[in-house]
């Protein structure tokens, strides 16, 4: 047998109940008079508790065959090895406590490293995070460009505009942080499973009326409003819970009508007619806060863009022809940026500002507001396979755009390089897509589909994003044999969600569970 402390046989052997190990007595009952525990298992130990172990009479013999009193009474050299003896004892429980306090001490070493390491972590993702805001609108710019971009036919004299440069420069400075407040909300898909209660009218409609919506103030995290308008100048904000009824006609002139309206906020609408005058128009005060303008070609209106935010002092307008310009508030004047022209039937702006789709039913372009040397950047699509561009806008995440077609609903990814398409395409053979609508979490899509079979029986679909396969899966169908329907809309709350549909006659209510 041999000791547990020292490793050497044993001459006076004892057991303890406690680590179930045998200890050489001398150096266990010193150990336990300095520490009062088993020096195995830490618990506490008495040296009356140690039970002593008997040897056989071979390991006797062999245990005290160099201290017999015979030996000791007549040589020095067995008292010298006793001695040696105790003494490599002392050492042995010495080194024992040594290595003891070695293996607590990596331990504390060990932890202490882990958590500095997950700290330097934190604060590594913390500064990335960080970064990557300020220079998000950076990589999706570059990722767009072309791969030989071209010289546009623009004047230095045009470029070097003092008033452009300075609205520019403005609009650019104030993004970075505007997106970085868009942000910091985090959407949570709300429960779609079923239409609840009846469908609620909200208002009259007519053939030629359209939806249109923006998030309040041009941020999401504010909400987002819906703008029912028709030629006639009739103009209905849409909220969640509310419909304020109200008119575009004052700023109507003789033989014009309304082309373009979207909602501010809850009160304020930004429109565009049809022979070129554009503005700011309040409808509860029915006036306007500052003059509208009109460019120098007399061409429809398809997009005002007016975030106070990014730049109280003008505004971008899109014209039919392509006209891209900055209505000056200030000195109320309409500069022209004169970027590459083409027929557009319909432009969005990216939610930070500095980004411009248009397009038409063949061809999709984006402008980059911090680049206006740079060639448009064109998005491919096969008119002959894919039918007819209906609608394309920038998603609210700030790097989906999404175009849809009668057949098709595809998604390109602005982080990649062009034409990089971010999931599986929708599509159907059966049926024609008549619109779509994301919601806040970018996980859930709805559509609207007509039954090619039976005229304007239409179907509202509920998709949700299967995000490993990278495509959209159907869930449900929400609403089924609605006639006429031509546009729709989701908004929301804390705790629901309510989807705006346009019909023919009528837009009404959805509320969905």
């Amino acid at each position: 047998m041999f000791c547990a402390i020292s490793g050497r046989p044993l001459k006076a052997a004892v057991f303890s109940p406690n680590s179930k190990c045998v200890f050489e007595k001398s150096l266990i009952e010193s150990y336990i008079q300095q520490h009062g525990v088993d020096p195995i298992t830490k618990d506490p130990l008495e040296i009356g508790q140690l039970v002593e172990i008997g040897h056989t009479p071979e390991q006797y013999a062999m245990s005290n065959a160099v201290n017999s009193s015979t030996l000791k009474s007549n040589y020095s050299i067995p008292n010298l090895l006793s001695s040696l003896q105790d003494e490599w004892d002392a050492v042995m429980l010495e080194n024992f406590q040594l290595r003891q306090q070695l293996e607590a001490l990596k331990v504390e070493l060990s932890t202490s490293m882990y958590q500095r390491e997950a700290a330097m972590n934190v604060a590594t993702r913390a500064t990335l995070e960080c970064e990557s805001l300020k220079k998000e609108l950076s990589v999706l710019t570059q990722n767009l460009a072309p791969a030989q971009p071209e010289k546009l036919d623009i004047s230095d004299g045009e470029l070097s505009d003092e008033r452009i440069s300075e609205i520019l420069r403005n609009r650019i400075n104030n993004s970075g942080e505007f997106a970085k407040e868009s942000r910091k909300n985090k959407f949570r898909p709300l429960p779609c499973s079923r239409v609840e209660g009846n469908v609620e009218l909200i208002t009259e409609a007519t053939y030629n009326g359209s939806l249109d919506s923006a998030f309040i103030n041009g941020n999401i995290a504010n909400g987002k409003l819906v703008v029912y308008h028709d030629p006639t100048g009739a103009c209905n904000i849409l909220s969640v819970k509310n419909c304020d009824v109200g008119d575009l006609k004052p700023v109507l002139r003789a033989g014009d009508s309304l082309n373009f309206a979207a909602p501010l906020d809850t009160n304020r609408v930004a429109f565009g007619t049809q022979l070129g005058a554009h503005g700011i128009f309040s409808l509860t005060d029915q006036q306007e806060p500052f003059p509208s303008m009109k460019g120098s070609d007399q061409d429809a209106i398809v997009l005002v863009s007016y975030n106070e935010v990014l730049n109280a002092d003008a505004y971008v307008v899109v014209s039919s022809s392509g006209v891209v310009s900055l209505a000056d508030v200030v000195q109320n004047r309409v500069l022209d940026l004169k970027l590459e022209m083409f027929p557009t039937d319909f432009a969005h702006m990216h939610k930070d500002g500095l980004l411009l789709l248009k397009g038409n039913t063949s061809r999709l372009i984006v402008h980059d507001f911090t680049d206006l040397k740079r060639t448009a950047i064109e998005f491919e699509h096969d008119i002959n396979n894919e039918g007819p561009i209906k609608s394309a806008e920038f998603a609210s995440n700030g790097y989906w755009l999404v175009v849809q077609t009668s057949k098709k609903l595809k998604i390109f990814d602005l982080r990649k390089s062009t034409n990089t398409l971010a999931m599986e395409p929708v599509t159907f053979n059966d049926q024609r897509l008549v619109a779509w609508e994301l919601d806040p979490s970018m996980k859930e899509l709805f559509l609207v589909v007509e039954d090619e079979m039976q005229s304007e029986s239409c179907s509202i679909l509920f998709y949700e994003l299967n995000k490993p396969a990278k495509k959209w899966d159907q869930k449900c169908v929400l609403v089924d044999s609605l006639e006429g329907v031509r546009d729709l809309s989701y908004l929301w709350d804390a705790n629901s969600a309510i989807i705006k549909v346009l019909t023919n006659t009528q837009v009404f209510d959805l509320k969905i569970t």
